[in-house]
């Protein structure tokens, strides 16, 4: 599995994107037999074309396998990476060979997940490896429940059941066609295009709030099917009325929010 960018931007260096990959997976990936750990080492110093300065008389290599990355940010000259590896501990064992009792190497792997953090530079149309890669913690992106606006119905659509009958027998229409004709779509809407991948299955939640001149804004739950299963959509558009029909747009893809209680 090869590294990957999380999220692309204007201006991307997908070349020096592709050097970092090459660099990521070469680095993760320390084999346990000590003749094939010196290639490892050979490969992993070709990225740095010098040898940087080193004090410590303490580094040690454990086996590793490269399992996946993705790319979290890329600079001019730093780029960070969440790398997920398997780590292996390396312990003995006797094993018997006839009379004789040997010490045999066993590895046990377990995974990690980590920031991996790469100083490169640029040199013409090359890249090489500037400085010593760090590790940091990776950060916990999910949001807490006191950070995020509460999603709500609006109490505010209040419309006779009449009305209400009317646009729900509309909404419906809506997202059959939305599912299953696109012409149809066109003539009733402006923002939607024909997504056969799915199947309308039902209306389940609607509001209705009259905005003045024959105009609803509407919020509404369905329940869609595909190959997966079923799941919910939520929706918030415009219901114009025109004559005898009535034409919907400036779809969003959200509930409104509310109030924290």
């Amino acid at each position: 599995m090869s590294a990957t960018q999380k999220a692309s931007g204007n201006g991307l260096d997908l070349q020096a994107k592709n050097y970092l990959d090459g660099f990521v997976q070469t680095y993760f990936t320390f084999p346990e037999d000590e003749k094939e750990q010196e290639t490892a080492v050979k490969d992993i110093n070709a990225y740095f074309v010098q040898n940087l300065p080193v004090i410590s008389q303490g580094i040690q290599r454990k086996p590793s396998k490269f399992e996946g990355a993705v790319m979290m940010s890329l600079a001019d000259n730093e780029a960070t990476y969440k790398v997920t590896y398997s780590a292996g501990e390396v312990t003995t064992k006797e094993v018997k060979k006839g009379k004789d009792t040997t010490k045999q190497n066993v590895v046990k792997y377990h995974d990690e997940t980590t920031l991996f953090t790469i100083p490169y530079q640029k040199v013409g149309s090359a890249y090489y490896i500037s400085d010593e890669p760090y590790f940091s913690s990776v950060p916990d992106l999910q949001a807490t429940e006191n950070q995020v606006p509460t999603k709500t119905w609006s109490d505010s659509g209040k419309t006779s059941d009449s009305v209400k009958k009317d646009l729900d027998k509309f909404t419906k229409s809506l997202f059959t066609a939305y599912t299953t004709d696109g012409d149809t779509l066109k003539l009733i809407s402006k923002g939607l295009s024909l997504n056969k991948g799915q199947e309308f299955k039902s209306l389940d939640q609607a509001t209705y709030e009259a905005k003045g001149g024959d105009k609803y804004h509407a919020v509404v739950q369905i329940t869609m099917k595909n190959a997966l299963g079923t799941h919910v959509e939520n929706y918030q558009f415009t219901i114009e009325k025109q004559k005898q029909s009535y034409f919907a747009t400036d779809f969003k893809h959200t509930l409104p929010e509310g109030k924290k209680e």
